[in-house]
Order: structure tokens, then C-alpha cells, then sequence
């Protein structure tokens, strides 16, 4: 728990020291350090460790190894292994760190947690509600940018979607502990918390919210939810962030990231079908050892892209996965993103809106990839271990029950 909390708020940590960025990566070493030795307890012990999910996941991961390995060993690697090594684990780590928490979790008592989660939870918006109103009189946080006419603001965390995501884990997190003691929804907070997602001008992090907030007023009067209002929500989301969604996709877009993302189809075309192997284009490991793609497709004149200042290199996950692994990479990846959500649900102990509920921070993050920065970020570690925490407690209260 003390590991979630701080995964929770490392983004605050690297702003405030530099050298703590490296928090989430040392969490998910760490997860599969003490897995790997449960298992091996477990194995002598006879008892079962490792179910389906996992070695299916394993066989899809290995797949996607020589995918992305592969280009390096043909063509020539412009990184040090060490990198390119680096650069798959930054492509993998929230499904390490996922498959090593579900060992781990399994047999924790995390039901004694929830009193004081509540507390932090609430104890975070009414902080982040105070520094926004002492920002009103005393500027103290510095516009990030401008957004649906007003200044947005990132609260400490480096970047407004950072935030965001927090805020999304909390709100996830008390509507979870309602369902599961059988309480009224915290509308109030709710209420709030989409307030501060409005402060961080992230659209499409409020259009996912919104859609959430409409399916939490009609979940006290339905048993399952109908396919026509899983459409209805798409579809309002997709009205709400189409700005977004074309501003990022648009060919007549100059932005970092939209150009990252279009040159990375062109080249899985010029590459294919491996892609132009890891440390190559869009990771950190090509920004270190600057790619001479970068050079090739014209992007080192891009603001934020070229060799003297290439500070948005990383900003778009999909760039990075499609460029460097390739379409039959991105498939595959696809393919992983997939398992895992069946996975996440077959572990849940509950009804359809439990599901739902512990499932939606996973969704938040692969619905927001292609726009945003989550998944290239240690974000999604949160996320992950978010996830973890709420599948032990349904399975705790379950047997509880049973019991």
C-alpha cells in the first residue's frame, strides 16, 4: 500500500527531485523480484502458481521479444543492448508489473486499507481545492496552457494528464469501496473531483469522466448494462474529444506528437514487417542516442523533436510501438492489451457494475493512449496497481461472505 501511495504521487516526487522518476520502474523490479520467489515456494510447495493467463500472456510477450529484437540483429542496432533492453521494458512493465501483483496480492488483506484511502482520497481534493483557491488571489502554479478559455493547471504533478489520472483513481477508488460495502454512491465527491479535472483542461479525460458520471446516475436502476448505452457513451465521447482526436491525427498538424504518430505508419511501411527496431524512434533510448530516423523523415526541424532540443520524443506510446516494432508488433501488443483485460475481469469476484468498476482505470488508459501520455509514462503503473488493490478486495469480501 505504501508502494501504491507512492506510485500515486511519483509524478509530484520527479518534479520536486529529478532522480525519483525512476520510482515506478524500481516498483515493478522490485513486484517481480518477490514474484519470482513466491513462485518458486509455491512450485515446491505443489501448490499452482501460474494459471492460464499467464503463460498465455508469457507466450504473447516472447512473440513480441523477437518482433522487437529482431530488426536490431538484421540491420544493425544504433543503441547499446542495455537500451534497446530498457526500451522493450518501458514497451512491457504494466504487463510485468500486473501478472507479478496478481501473485503477490493473492492471500493479502487489504480490507483494514480502506478507511484511510477514503481519507487520503478526500484529503486530496480538498487540497488541491485549496491550492486552487489560493492560486486565485497569490499566484503560486504557473499556467500550463489554455483551454476551453481558461487557464489549466498541473497541481505539482509536471503535466496536467498526470493529474488527471490521479484524480480518476481516487473518484474510481470511493465509487468502488460504495459498491463493495453496499453504500450510496459519493456523488458529492464526484462532483467535485470533476471540477478539478476541468482545472486540467484535459479533454479527453473530462469526456471520459463525463461518460462515467452519466453511468454511475443510471447504475442504481439497472442489473446489467444494454450494448445501445455502451454506443451512446462512445459516441459522446468521441462528440466531446473530436477536436482533440483530429488535432492530433489531421495532416495539416505540426505538433510533436501528431507528427510522431503519422511518421510511425510511414515507417512500419518502410521497415516492414519488424518495424526499425527498438531505441529507433519515439523512446527515450532515441532521444539518448539520437536516432537518425529522425534525420530520414525531416523530423530533427520539428519543435520539441530536434537533436538540440528533443523534449517531446516520448510523447506518444503508439508512435514508439508502431515505429520500432512495426504493424505485426503493434498486433501483437494489441493482442497482450486484449488478454490482459479478460484476465482482470475472470479475477474479479462481484456483479457486472464491480467489474466495470475495477476494469475502468485499465480502459481510461488504453482509451486515452493514442492522444495522450499515459502508457509511455509511469502513469500506467498506478493505474495497474489501482486495478490490483480493488481485485484483492473483491475477492476478500466475496469469501468473506461466502464465509
Amino acid at each position: 500500500m505504501i508502494l501504491f501511495v507512492l506510485a500515486i504521487f511519483s509524478s509530484c516526487l520527479e518534479a520536486l527531485v529529478p532522480a525519483l522518476g525512476y520510482v515506478n520502474e524500481l516498483i515493478v523490479v522490485g513486484f517481480a523480484a518477490v514474484a519470482l520467489v513466491k513462485v518458486f515456494f509455491l512450485e515446491k510447495a505443489e501448490k499452482k502458481a501460474l494459471d492460464g493467463w499467464i503463460l498465455l500472456s508469457l507466450v504473447l510477450c516472447s512473440v513480441f521479444f523477437l518482433i522487437a529484437f529482431l530488426p536490431n540483429l538484421f540491420t544493425g542496432a544504433h543503441s547499446t543492448i542495455l537500451m534497446q533492453a530498457y526500451t522493450f521494458f518501458g514497451m512491457t512493465k504494466f504487463l510485468l508489473l500486473f501478472y507479478s501483483g496478481r501473485i503477490l496480492v493473492k492471500g493479502m488483506d487489504l480490507t483494514a486499507t480502506i478507511p484511510w484511502m477514503k481519507r487520503l482520497a478526500w484529503l486530496f481534493t480538498f487540497t488541491c481545492y485549496g491550492i486552487y483557491a489560493l492560486n486565485l488571489v497569490f499566484p503560486i502554479m504557473q499556467p500550463f496552457d489554455t483551454r476551453f478559455g481558461m487557464p489549466t493547471y498541473d497541481y505539482g504533478f509536471g503535466h496536467p494528464a498526470p493529474f488527471s489520472m490521479v484524480v480518476i483513481i481516487f473518484t474510481v477508488l470511493l465509487v468502488f469501496f460504495s459498491l463493495l460495502q453496499k453504500k450510496s454512491l459519493p456523488y458529492l465527491y464526484l462532483v467535485l473531483n470533476l471540477g478539478l479535472i476541468f482545472t486540467a483542461g484535459r479533454s479527453t479525460a473530462i469526456g471520459i469522466y463525463l461518460c462515467f458520471f452519466l453511468l454511475l446516475l443510471i447504475f442504481p436502476y439497472i442489473k446489467r448494462l444494454p450494448v445501445y448505452m455502451y454506443v451512446l457513451l462512445g459516441a459522446f465521447l468521441a462528440w466531446f474529444s473530436w477536436d482533440r482526436i483530429m488535432n492530433q491525427f489531421g495532416s495539416e498538424n505540426t505538433e510533436a506528437r501528431g507528427v510522431l504518430l503519422r511518421t510511425s505508419v510511414q515507417i512500419a511501411q518502410d521497415h516492414a514487417p519488424f518495424g526499425a527496431g527498438l531505441g529507433m524512434f519515439g523512446s527515450h533510448a532515441s532521444r539518448l542516442h539520437y536516432s537518425p530516423l529522425y534525420y530520414d523523415y525531416n523530423l530533427s526541424r520539428v519543435w520539441g523533436l530536434s537533436s538540440g532540443n528533443p523534449a517531446f520524443i516520448t510523447d506518444s506510446y503508439w508512435a514508439m510501438i508502431i515505429g520500432e516494432t512495426g504493424l505485426l508488433g503493434a498486433i501483437c501488443l494489441i493482442a497482450l492489451f486484449i488478454v490482459t483485460l479478460i484476465a482482470i475481469v475472470r479475477s474479479i469476484s462481484g456483479d457486472f457494475k464491480l467489474k466495470l468498476i475495477v476494469v475502468f482505470p485499465y480502459i481510461y488508459a488504453l482509451l486515452t493512449s493514442p492522444v495522450d501520455t499515459l502508457l509511455a509514462s509511469g502513469s500506467i503503473i498506478s493505474i495497474m496497481l489501482a486495478v490490483m488493490y480493488m481485485m484483492g478486495l473483491s475477492r476478500e469480501v466475496t469469501e468473506e461472505e461466502i464465509r
